[in-house]
């Protein structure tokens, strides 16, 4: 079963909970820098220009808004053992992640126009794409790469998103197009290892030697080192056929592995 499982890894871009999880784990990381771009790098704006005070009130506003959706995240789910005592907790996780979404939703919704409202909509994307509802994910994501600036930090993260959604699709071309502008972001190493992993689900045969240049020319990204050689791995796994199933075992057979050479049971 474990063999079935690994074949089928190959066969579909598995990585998208690792790239969504990713994402949001920088986001968990880094929440006073992303809400920070949220509110400062306007306010320089407009202090620059002299807007009324109440545009900066409204960034800050929504960026209060996105902290709040943030935050419940990190919230824990009733009976996971790490809720401290009397800390609000949801019923499962599903209900944890349908609470995030619609605090997103709500702050992409009321603060679109803001720094806020365009990064709730990059996490929307990642949320969607690791609940397998690509076709929506490439559209917020989409959104998101053309409204945010072009260093705000989560765009390599909601490029990448973006290739895997598209080949959720079935889109290998778009995505193949989509992973290869990780390279003028600067992550030449997410862009060449994306190529490779295409190669190799495609069936190519020069795929392995793809993934085996990759893990050698970036020996200090360790993460993408990583991810190619298990790639490498899942590839020299014997070929699985589909429906193949695992022969059952013969009468008598049970007994028979209970006795000894001598043909005696064992005590």
């Amino acid at each position: 079963m474990a063999e079935k499982i690994d074949r089928k890894q190959l066969k579909r871009p598995d990585e998208f909970q690792v790239v969504a999880g990713r994402a949001m784990g920088w986001m968990a990381a880094h929440q006073r820098l992303v809400l920070g771009l949220a509110s400062a790098v306007v306010a320089v704006a407009l202090t620059a220009w002299g807007v009324s005070a109440w545009r900066d009130s409204r960034e800050s506003k929504a960026s209060a808004e996105l902290a709040e959706a943030l935050e419940l995240l990190s919230r824990p789910v009733a009976g996971d053992g790490q809720a401290q005592a009397g800390e609000q907790t949801f019923p499962s996780r599903e209900e944890r992640e349908k609470a995030v979404v619609s605090a997103l939703e709500k702050v992409r919704s009321n603060q679109g126009s803001t720094a806020a409202g365009r990064t709730a909509l990059a996490e929307l994307g990642f949320h969607k794409l690791k609940s397998g509802d690509a076709t929506a994910a490439q559209k917020d994501l989409e959104e998101f790469l053309a409204r945010a600036r072009k260093d705000h930090p989560l765009r390599p993260f909601a490029q990448e998103a973006l290739g895997y959604a598209f080949e959720a699709q079935g889109k290998l071309d778009q995505a193949r197009a989509s992973f290869e502008k990780l390279r003028e972001m600067g992550v030449p190493a997410r862009a060449d290892y994306q190529a490779a992993r295409l190669a190799l689900v495609q069936g190519k045969p020069d795929a392995k030697q793809q993934l085996e240049r990759v893990a050698k020319e970036y020996p200090k990204d360790l993460a993408v080192v990583r991810e190619a050689n298990e790639r490498l791995e899942l590839a020299s796994l014997p070929p699985y056929t589909p429906g193949e199933a695992t022969p059952a075992p013969q009468p008598g057979a049970k007994a028979q592995a209970e006795k000894t050479p001598q043909g005696k049971k064992k005590r």
